[in-house]
């Protein structure tokens, strides 16, 4: 094992730095070193030019957050549209299940329905709540408004 004592390793980089090197031996633009303009000392330092991509940072944390929060806005507008939805749906109603089922609604009991697929069949479905994606028609009403525009764009092509 080698020993070095500490005296002779303070010595190496004090002659470093007498030299004008920096660390690991790279130029240091102080002391010992001619500066590109001619003058020596700190004056002659340059700084780093301006621009670069400092700014676009803040920029990039203000958009993330902007983008975050309508995220969370419109989840929460969807979620209580949903809601509404399903809080709305009542007997004889027209709906389609997330599986792609269509069906009216012939009773309800707390979170499921009983859903009848075909009346000459008798084919009749117990669904969950959940799994109603729309009501196609709804039998308070008296239709929905997307049945409205499709029998309106029947007449205008009959037309």
């Amino acid at each position: 094992m080698i020993e070095i004592p500490a005296s002779q390793v303070m010595m190496w980089s004090t002659v470093l730095v007498q030299e004008g090197s920096g660390v690991l031996g790279a130029p240091s633009g102080g002391a010992g070193g001619a500066s590109p303009s001619g003058a020596g000392g700190a004056a002659g330092t340059q700084a780093p030019p301006p621009g670069g991509l400092g700014w676009f940072m803040p920029i990039l944390a203000v958009f993330m957050v902007f983008l975050i929060i309508s995220t969370m806005m419109s989840g929460r507008k969807e979620k209580k549209r949903r809601a509404e939805m399903l809080a709305s749906i009542g007997k004889r109603d027209r709906v389609q299940t997330v599986g792609g089922m269509i069906g009216n609604i012939i009773e309800i009991k707390g979170d499921e329905y009983l859903l009848e697929t075909d009346r000459g069949t008798n084919s009749r479905a117990w669904i969950a709540k959940t799994a109603v994606s729309t009501v196609i028609r709804s039998a308070n009403k008296g239709g929905d408004v997307s049945d409205h525009a499709t029998e309106a764009q029947g007449e205008t092509a009959s037309a």
